[in-house]
């Protein structure tokens, strides 16, 4: 073909190429303007909190809500809308179905982690009130794995562990004041260390809070107490309430429970012990037996005496008096036996030694007792009123165990001396043990653990064996314990008090704020100066 043919092909040619160019920029042009209407209308939307146009960004591709989240708002607006959903887990829920360069376009900026840290302190400062440290730092720590370069978080944190201490510092001052409480009810103290013991634990504490020391004590002087008064709805508190405070497994709490189930019952075991059934009072005082204290209050009665030394001597007689066969008799009953019927005579005989008897011997039928000619008493009573009241002198002027011109204790043993059995010279021993004992537990109440050691020393000189002196023995060396328990936390207190009143160094910054600042930034004009850097670093992040 001709070059003056080919050349109108050309042109044609070159002609629909570039109507096709056009007509595709058109349709592309069209296209992007479209999209770009479509988005700023699901702009428009979002920043009015529609909810369906969230669910339309939430399901658009990455580029499309790339675009959307850009412009001026819309972070701070979905944000907004995450935090106000009812689910526990907003915001983080919902944005995590973006994918991660999304979410991470969503966090940049002030806006957003100024909107974030607002909520969550606002969340923080509620748990805190509450005691709930744990979900505090669990909140905290949500939001720092977010933005774990921000100081302002590091900051947070460490305060919240001061908090945290002053917190458990104040508690462990209240523990410390129930202790002290010693003129309260034991039930009202015990309460109140239970419920400071409580709150310590809810807040979180990273060893085991010891109990007090004396407190089994309390309750063995308190359920005594309540026993002697015969309020037995008292003694069945103390007792539950001992078990709750301290589960551990307890001799002293096992006994007084028995003697707390025996004395409920009390009612019935008087009743088959003035009755005449045989097996029943044999089984009564073989339950008593266990309870000296019970046992005690109970033979002091006289209608179970009478009843009982009717019951002993009835069998004694039985025994006594069987002619059918010889009755072999231990020597230790036969003893007793004779003590007894010489009390219902009247007489006074010689007991004989139980070692002069070698076997069993046997009793022979009970000859008529022939009248006996009463003892001159003159001849055998040694006059000792003259020496009780000198005793009793000593006693009234407090020269117990020490002292001059004599002392009560030497005293009194002296009589005893001369006669073993003297019934007053007994009751003024006891007397002074009960006036130490009262002294002992007076100063135990004051925590005066000295004057109690010097009382407790005195009282082992008027009884060794006193069931009482080994009781406040214990209570002291418990007393003793808690008063090194007390200053140890103590030490612990002050220390946590003053580690708490430790106070961050704000950066010096005269009539600097974060708007001001933040507005000084946007516009440009002015840089900020070192010191309003680093109060904007500190203090606005």
């Amino acid at each position: 073909m001709e070059p003056t043919k080919k050349f109108p092909i050309i042109l044609m040619g070159t002609f629909v190429l570039i109507l096709s160019a056009i007509t595709v920029a058109v349709i592309f042009a069209v296209d992007k303007y479209n999209q770009l209407q479509n988005n700023q209308q699901i702009i428009t939307a979002i920043l009015q909190g529609d909810e369906t146009a969230i669910k339309t960004l939430e399901h658009s591709g990455i580029e499309t809500q790339r675009q959307i989240i850009e412009a001026r708002h819309v972070k701070k607006t979905l944000v907004k809308f995450y935090l106000q959903q009812p689910s526990s887990n907003s915001p983080w829920a919902q944005l995590d179905t973006y994918d991660n360069t999304i979410v991470a376009a969503i966090l940049q900026g002030y806006e957003v982690y100024h909107i974030l840290k607002t909520h969550y302190y606002h969340q923080i400062d509620v748990e805190i009130e509450a005691d709930n440290f744990d979900e505090a730092f669990s909140l905290l720590n949500t939001l720092t794995n977010r933005y774990p370069d921000s100081k302002g978080l590091s900051e947070k944190h460490a305060i919240l562990q001061k908090q945290k201490q002053q917190r458990l510092a104040d508690l462990t001052q209240q523990y410390m004041e129930c202790l002290d409480e010693i003129l309260k009810p034991l039930l009202q103290r015990t309460h109140c260390m239970t419920e400071a013991r409580r709150k310590i634990a809810h807040v979180g504490i990273e060893h085991t809070l010891p109990n007090d020391s004396n407190l089994p004590e309390m309750y063995i002087e308190e359920i005594e107490q309540s026993f002697m008064e015969k309020n037995y709805e008292q003694s069945e508190k103390l007792l539950s309430d001992w078990k709750r405070l301290l589960p551990a497994p307890s001799e002293e709490r096992e006994k007084f429970q028995n003697s707390l189930n025996l004395r409920q019952q009390i009612k019935n075991i008087i009743a088959d012990l003035v009755g005449y059934d045989k097996e029943k009072i044999i089984k009564r005082l073989n339950q008593i037996a266990t309870v000296e204290t019970l046992q005690e209050e109970l033979l002091d009665m006289p209608n179970i005496q009478n009843n009982l030394l009717r019951f002993h001597l009835k069998e004694a007689l039985l025994l006594m008096t069987a002619n059918t066969r010889e009755v072999y008799m231990n020597p230790n009953t036969m003893i007793k036996l004779e003590r007894i019927l010489s009390i219902a005579r009247g007489q006074t005989i010689e007991v004989p030694d139980v070692t002069s008897f070698t076997t069993p011997q046997p009793i022979q039928p009970i000859q008529p007792i022939q009248p006996i000619q009463p003892i001159q008493s003159s001849a055998l009573v040694i006059p000792m009123a003259p020496i009780l009241q000198e005793c009793q002198r000593h006693y009234e002027a407090k020269r117990l165990t020490t002292g001059k011109p004599g002392t009560a204790l030497a005293c009194y043993k002296t009589v005893l001396e001369k006669d073993p059995g003297n019934v007053d010279a007994l009751l003024g021993l006891r007397a002074i043990e009960d006036r130490y004992k009262k002294w002992a537990e007076w100063a135990l109440q004051k925590d005066k653990l000295g004057k109690v050691k010097n009382y407790l020393a005195a009282m082992k000189k008027v009884n060794p064996k006193s069931q009482t002196l080994k009781r406040l023995q214990r209570r002291l060396k418990a007393a003793m314990a808690q008063q090194k328990l007390k200053q140890k936390l103590k030490q612990k207190s002050n220390k946590s008090t003053s580690q708490s009143r430790k106070v961050v160094k704000k950066p010096k910054c005269k009539g600097c704020n974060c708007s001001t600042l933040l507005k000084q930034l946007s516009m440009g004009v002015k840089p900020l100066t070192p010191a309003q850097k680093k109060f904007f670093q500190s203090e606005c992040r």
